[in-house]
């Protein structure tokens, strides 16, 4: 088991790995960067210089504004179970158990890796991609419903900068309600759900309210619950 320590970014979660930053995305299925090789619980995994898109850490970096030097993603993170917190992120060969408060989630599906759990939103179970390169969650704009509360500046790597109109929405996490902040996709990247046969995307938003471990080992998500509940901002 090896713990590093974690800056929380504009919503992002970045590590600090080997004298290198990086950027922890389960919503990618490739990594890069900087180093040609990362090491985490004395396995190494190379690396190349660039991922899907044509992405590399001098375009990821100027994209998310932020100075990083790659981004790990689920070929790498897919080997651990991986718990985390706002201040660190805990690799484990061995599986990770809940808390007695926790709220477990079951992984039902991955797409190229990146997983999918069930959130009931409306009265139904939805598939969900669970995205910690997401700092805004986003669902299909049937499901955004009542009034939006405003709009917020993202991007993505496909199409870069845009706007979307965010929404609260109601969703029910094994039998507990929380309200979340939802945007709507882009017309050009909503194909992105439809791989997945998902209708949404939830990101780093759970890490105002929960320490998350992704159990890749018994295909769960853990919520362990906050004592307050906290802000990225």
């Amino acid at each position: 088991m090896t713990t590093f320590d974690v800056k929380i970014l504009d919503g992002h979660i970045v590590v600090h790995i080997n004298n290198f930053e990086y950027i922890v995305d389960t919503g990618s299925t490739v990594s890069f960067g900087r180093a040609t090789t990362i090491f985490i619980n004395g396995q190494s995994f190379p690396i190349r210089d660039g991922g899907l898109h044509g992405l590399t850490a001098d375009s990821i970096s100027r994209i998310s504004r932020l100075q990083v030097d790659g981004l790990i993603g689920m070929n790498i993170l897919a080997n651990f179970d991986i718990k985390f917190t706002r201040n660190q992120i805990t690799f484990s060969n061995s599986p990770l158990f809940p808390t007695g408060k926790a709220i477990t989630v079951p992984i039902v599906d991955a797409v190229l890796g990146i997983p999918i759990i069930i959130l009931s939103i409306a009265h139904k179970d939805r598939r969900i991609f669970f995205d910690t390169g997401a700092k805004l969650s986003y669902l299909s704009d049937d499901l955004l419903v009542g009034n939006s509360i405003g709009e917020v500046d993202d991007f993505h790597p496909s199409i870069g900068d845009f706007k979307t109109k965010v929404y609260k929405i109601d969703v029910t996490i094994n039998g507990k309600v929380e309200s979340l902040t939802f945007g709507s996709l882009p017309s050009s990247i909503r194909y992105l759900l439809q791989l997945g046969r998902t209708e949404g995307v939830i990101g780093t938003e759970l890490l105002n309210k929960y320490y998350v471990i992704l159990s890749n080992l018994s295909k769960t998500l853990i919520l362990e619950p906050l004592d307050e509940e906290e802000s990225f901002d």
